[in-house]
């Protein structure tokens, strides 16, 4: 990254000019939040259930099965991907797993935000973006959750954010210099991960890079480069993990389609509710752009800018939709005032990273350190407020009260608060330590080496915890209504060929976020089980089935 970011600072006349070495400056920021990650490890999980499917998907992987081919997965397989290769970093695999692949994830990201940032805006506000970017990495809360809900569930959308972010940028801002190969390059590795993320960031990716291409701002040299890297992509997630992209489109189609239009509208117009006062906001400092454009006869730019503007409001939007509730979590929409710090940079004065040139009306100025405030202040806020709550609780990982502990090596470091009251998937948070000793007493008591087990729950959490072979065949998890509903699911030899016993949670009325999906798996596959399997056992947490 060249010098040309640097920004003077010290202009009084009795002191030496130094530069601020952004670049430097921001390798060093990255590495302390990595070393900072490392060193806190796998955090106290408030909100835990979720957990077990990143902990499941990449144990299947580095047994060897492949998704879209052994399981179906209506998320992409970047973040199971990641926490199988942080597995094989470990001589007994944990939830340590989890923390190694987000390690691996964050100097492939800041490498890329940093890269896009520092070619297109000025030293301190890249430097900015990239410490954003690698504070949403190791962010131990998912987008729209407060502080105190420490999990790694969706680990996806805070990756699909940054990285949707750092394209939104490289396409709508240009270059200082032409590089038009290596941009596009980046583009198309920023593309890649994004398809192999999340379908919706993607989709929408790609929408980004066509509007770059009409505005100009974005060099049609460009697309030889953006080809290479999302093929070079493709080609790492094929050969070095057999995952074949026409069988992944399937499967994002196949839960597209047991997706309820309804739920996802009203998402969309509470995500818009939300981020109504950002979006004011922002349309207030363009039109302020389209009075200073008038006084210097600029008519075009501010036309462009409000292109600009409403097109990342309204994709972040749309992207919030097909996410969990997210509330103004949105971190693309740090790249409307980034945008306008770029294109602006010649008037800015000289403290704020302009050239100063010329002045800028104050209610203008204002209105953009306002913006640029309000996009990034609460979620970096809020990221941080849950690292040092999790920090506080690194003891309790370390050596947890016996009511906490998991009679499994593999979740020896999978700790739950006792005071956590969050409602998850089949109990309280509190209680799903005793609710999985439970179960993984009762299979011990009837399973045998080889056996294969299958969870009708969210996720299956009792293959990595025993370590067992997984069952293959249908979802990775199961959601009613997001990855499978009553009209659209597998068939049942295909969900059961393969299990030797199934685990089934007992519900209680109050207690859990998901029992409908085991209501609705019930109906389905009822007639199936009663055929071909009976009940072996019943304890107050879990009915076991085997074949009969």
């Amino acid at each position: 990254m060249s010098a040309e970011n640097d920004v003077r600072v010290g202009e009084l006349s009795a002191f030496p000019r130094r530069r601020v070495r952004w670049p430097l400056l921001t390798v060093t920021a990255v590495v302390l939040l990595g070393v900072f990650s490392w060193w806190l490890g796998p955090v106290a999980l408030v909100a835990p259930w979720d957990n077990f499917i990143l902990l499941d998907g990449g144990y299947r992987i580095a047994q060897g099965q492949v998704p879209g081919a052994d399981f179906s997965n209506a998320i992409g397989p970047l973040v199971y991907v990641l926490t199988s290769l942080g597995m094989k970093m470990q001589a007994v695999p944990s939830l340590a797993a989890v923390t190694y692949g987000i390690l691996l994830f964050l100097p492939i990201a800041t490498v890329l935000a940093g890269y896009v940032a520092h070619r297109r805006l000025p030293g301190g506000y890249a430097t900015g973006f990239t410490v954003f970017a690698a504070l949403l990495v190791i962010s131990v809360r998912p987008p729209g959750y407060s502080p105190g809900t420490t999990t790694y569930a969706m680990l996806y959308n805070k990756f699909g954010w940054l990285l949707y972010s750092a394209l939104l940028l490289a396409v709508l801002i240009r270059p200082r210099t032409p590089r038009p190969l290596a941009d596009g390059a980046v583009i198309g590795l920023l593309l890649g991960l994004l398809a192999y993320d999340k379908a919706n960031f993607f989709l929408l990716g790609v929408v980004a890079v066509v509007l770059g291409l009409l505005l100009r701002t974005l060099a049609a040299r460009a697309i030889p480069g953006v080809l290479g890297g999302f093929g070079l992509l493709v080609v790492v997630f094929w050969l070095g993990f057999g995952i074949n992209p026409g069988a992944y489109a399937r499967d994002v189609a196949t839960a597209f389609a047991a997706q309820g239009s309804g739920k996802r509208l009203d998402m969309l117009l509470h995500s818009a509710a939300y981020n109504a006062p950002v979006g004011v906001l922002a349309l207030l400092v363009v039109a302020g752009l389209f009075v200073l454009a008038r006084r210097h006869g600029e008519a075009a730019r501010p036309w462009r800018l409000l292109v600009i503007t409403l097109f990342v409001l309204g994709s972040s939007v749309v992207i919030s939709a097909a996410n969990s509730p997210e509330k103004s979590d949105l971190a693309a929409l740090v790249v409307i005032p980034l945008v306008l710090v770029a294109v602006l940079k010649p008037d800015l004065p000289r403290w704020t990273g302009g050239d100063g040139q010329r002045r800028i009306p104050a209610p203008l100025l204002a209105g953009l350190v306002l913006l640029l405030v309000a996009t990034t202040a609460p979620i970096a806020g809020k990221d941080a407020l849950a690292l040092g709550i999790s920090a506080g609780r690194r003891d309790l990982v370390a050596t947890p009260p016996s009511s906490q502990q998991i009679a499994s090596p593999h979740l020896r470091d999978f700790v739950v608060p006792a005071d956590a009251t969050w409602t998850t998937a089949y109990r309280n948070s509190a209680a799903v330590p005793a609710m999985l000793n439970d179960g993984l007493a009762l299979l011990r008591r009837h399973i045998r080496p080889g056996d294969r087990v299958l969870s009708m729950s969210l996720a299956n959490p009792f293959a990595f915890a025993l370590d067992l072979t997984p069952v293959t065949g249908g979802p990775l998890w199961w959601d009613l209504a997001i990855s499978f509903d009553e009209r659209t699911h597998p068939p049942a030899e295909e969900v059961f060929g393969a299990a030797q016993w199934v685990m089934v949670p007992k519900l209680r009325p109050g207690q859990g976020c998901c029992q409908d999906t085991v209501e609705a798996m019930t109906r389905v596959y009822g007639g199936y089980l009663a055929q071909h399997f009976q009940v072996v056992e019943a304890t107050a947490e879990w009915t076991l089935l085997t074949r009969g």
